[in-house]
């Protein structure tokens, strides 16, 4: 996106107006910023706009073609000219329009699988050695970790009787032996899920896995103890998995968008099926909204246009997502592979420097704990960083004064962060300036009317498609990674003892390491 002579403009007369100001300006403004759909609230009211500035994005996004390229996305059409691919993980829950297509029948055919699947293990029939399946272990790294990962922590709490899941991403071996610790052998289940079925990280840990269960149960029953979402289905029977047990994940659907594919076997099981389609029908939800709400009151396209303008006009180059509630402490991990793997780019799709950064640095954490680690910073550092609030609108009448505490704290935290305080330095002269705090420093809230697997759902598709609106303002393409291509290709060099190419820095450290012997 070009910073516009008329954005400039906006954004250096706004810089004049204190924040708190613009806050108390009146109900057309605050309606303006407020928007609800999909059990969300979304309130922007605490962000450094005001209706000319919002007129001024929303004529920008215009003219940026958004309008034509979110259709172009829900209509299937290439949106990864890089790869040469539609981005169709929408199908997952019916929201793309490609119903009579070879696509939508690829879809249809993997979820009545996956949930078949599921239904016999959670009924117990499913015993390869006897014992019912007790535990659930996703191998998986990415998009294939971080979106099972959070959805089973946000879910559990809802899910009836069914095996415990857990998760394995990291080479460390002590990943994989907490995994499997306090389980018997024979009742685990192992779903790798890999679109290539060569990710360095995943296959490593599922050969380990293999190895380790065949100690206990034997190479022949071994493979029946696992099962896989791979586009790769050669590479996941040679491993040993039946192919009934490989689950289609096509190229069509990115690592961070594959939560709504055969990769979500584990919550499909574990969580039961019912459940995750109610995950995937909330994300549903979200995709009509997003198709049809005019942009003024499209919450998607409201939140990417605002990350946008924080980021170009007023130069803020990061963001802090706090979730207040226990069960999304790994919202911030999920946003941040989602927005910094598709927005951390620098060359437009025509091939030239981009003329503004790309998206923002992505972080955060769980409410009130980091209340207590990095708010100090927040409040009183040099750097303005906007803050995503995010709560549950129901905590805020809860009969569990807990809840109540929990949203009155959000609550405080936003409007502290708004107005700052200003000590009297004649009442305390000593600590006036240590006590006081700037303000002026922008967020958002997002409410979602209670935890739910419909909220949820809504929750991340909302994120996915504010994603796909920045790019359009970018002019980047966001599911592409050649970043991640790069790091994996050094890493096979040196273990192929290849690295004469290899700085002298890298090469010293190897060799007295003990990595790569001279």
């Amino acid at each position: 996106m070009v910073l516009t002579s008329d954005l400039a403009a906006h954004a250096e007369r706004l810089g004049k107006v204190s924040l708190r100001t613009l806050a108390d300006s009146g109900e057309t403004r605050s309606n303006r910023l407020l928007a609800r759909a999909a059990g969300i609230e979304f309130d922007a009211s605490k962000q450094r706009l005001d209706e000319a500035a919002l007129n001024a994005l929303f004529k920008a996004a215009r003219e940026a073609g958004l309008e034509e390229q979110r259709d172009k996305l829900l209509s299937g059409g290439v949106v990864n000219p890089t790869e040469d691919r539609p981005a169709l993980h929408m199908a997952y829950r019916h929201g793309a329009r490609i119903s009579g297509t070879p696509e939508a029948e690829l879809v249809d055919r993997t979820q009545a699988q996956t949930r078949a699947f599921a239904e016999t293990v959670r009924s117990g029939d499913y015993a390869p050695s006897a014992l019912p399946i007790a535990r659930v272990i996703n191998i998986g790294i990415g998009g294939s970790d971080l979106g099972p990962r959070l959805v089973a922590d946000a879910l559990s709490d809802l899910a009836g009787d069914g095996p415990e899941l857990r998760f394995v991403a990291s080479l460390d071996p002590s990943d994989l032996k907490q995994a499997v610790s306090g389980a018997e052998p024979e009742a685990i289940l192992f779903v790798v899920a890999s679109k290539s079925f060569s990710t360095q990280e995943t296959l490593m840990s599922a050969e380990a896995a293999r190895d380790w269960l065949e100690g206990h149960v034997g190479p022949e029953r071994a493979g029946a103890h696992f099962v896989a979402a791979s586009a790769a289905p050669d590479k996941a029977r040679a491993f040993g998995i039946a192919p009934e047990h490989v689950f289609d994940f096509p190229d069509w659907v990115g690592g961070r968008y594959s939560v709504w594919s055969a990769v979500g076997l584990a919550l499909e099981i574990g969580l039961g099926p019912d459940l995750f389609e109610d995950f995937r029908a909330g994300a549903r939800d979200m995709d009509a909204h997003f198709a049809v709400a005019p942009l003024e009151e499209n919450i998607p396209v409201l939140k990417g246009l605002i990350d946008v303008w924080n980021r170009v006009a007023l130069g803020y180059p990061s963001r802090c997502v706090a979730a207040y509630s226990a069960r999304l402490g790994k919202l911030a991990d999920y946003f941040q592979q989602l927005e910094m793997e598709s927005l951390g780019k620098s060359v437009t799709l025509d091939n030239r420097p981009g003329p503004t950064p790309g998206g923002a640095l992505v972080w955060g954490g769980n409410g009130t704990e980091i209340q207590h680690s990095f708010f100090q910073w927040l409040h009183q550092g040099r750097d303005v960083v906007p803050v995503d609030f995010i709560g549950i609108a129901r905590h805020f009448a809860s009969s569990d004064p807990r809840e109540r505490a929990l949203a009155a704290n959000m609550a405080a935290q936003g409007a502290a962060l708004l107005d700052g305080r200003q000590v009297d330095p004649e009442a305390e002269p000593l600590l006036a300036a240590h006590k006081s705090m700037p303000g002026g420093r922008p967020s958002n809230t997002l409410l979602l009317d209670d935890l739910s697997a419909r909220t949820l759902g809504a929750l991340i598709a909302l994120h996915e498609h504010k994603v796909f609106v920045e790019s359009v303002m970018y002019e980047i393409n966001p599911f592409d990674q050649w970043g991640v291509e790069l790091g994996k290709v050094l890493t096979k060099g040196i273990l192929d003892g290849e690295i004469s190419e290899y700085d002298a820095s890298t090469r010293a450290l190897l060799a007295r390491t003990g990595l790569i012997q001279d």
